[in-house]
C-alpha cells in the first residue's frame, strides 16, 4: 500500500463523555424546573392581573389552566429536580434510591392534573382564589339549572 495515507488519529472528543453529558442533561433539566417553581411561585401570589390570570371563569380552558398551574407545575418542578438529582455523574446512583420514590410518589397526583373530571379541593388553591372559584361553581351551578325551568 504505497501511496496511501495513514488516517490520522482523533483527538479525543467531548462530546463523548458520559459525564459531560450527564451533567448538560442535568443542567437544563435544573432551568426547567426552577422556572415551573418561580412560576408556581408567582401565580401563587397572585400579585398582578397577570399573575392572577390562570385564575379563568371557570368554563373552558381555563380550568385547565388552573390544574396546571395549582397542582401540574408545582409537582413537576419537583419531579425535575429529583430526576437531576438522580443522572449527577457520581453521586446519582445513591440519591437515586431516595429520588426514584418520590418521583413514584409524585406522579399519581400528576396524573390527577391531567383527568379534568377529578375536582381539586380548595385547600390546594391559593387565599385570593377561592372566592373566586365559589362564584365559578355559583355560575356553574346557575347554568346547569337554567335549562329545568323552562
Amino acid at each position: 500500500m504505497v501511496g496511501r495515507a495513514r488516517p490520522r488519529a482523533l483527538p479525543d472528543c467531548p462530546h463523548d463523555d458520559p459525564e459531560a453529558a450527564r451533567l448538560l442533561i442535568a443542567g437544563g433539566t435544573t432551568v426547567v424546573g426552577i422556572l415551573l417553581l418561580a412560576y408556581s411561585v408567582r401565580a401563587r401570589r397572585g400579585g398582578s392581573a397577570s399573575a392572577r390570570q390562570w385564575m379563568g371563569d371557570g368554563f373552558g380552558e381555563r380550568t385547565v389552566d388552573e390544574r396546571r398551574t395549582v397542582l401540574g407545575a408545582p409537582l413537576l418542578a419537583v419531579m425535575c429536580l429529583c430526576l437531576v438529582l438522580g443522572i449527577l455523574p457520581t453521586v446519582g446512583e445513591y440519591l437515586m434510591l431516595v429520588t426514584s420514590p418520590i418521583a413514584a410518589l409524585l406522579f399519581l397526583p400528576f396524573l390527577v392534573v391531567l383527568l379534568p373530571f377529578i375536582p381539586l379541593p380548595n385547600l390546594l388553591y391559593p387565599r385570593w382564589a377561592r372566592p373566586l372559584r365559589a362564584r365559578d361553581r355559583r355560575a356553574e351551578r346557575a347554568v346547569r339549572a337554567a335549562p329545568r325551568r323552562r
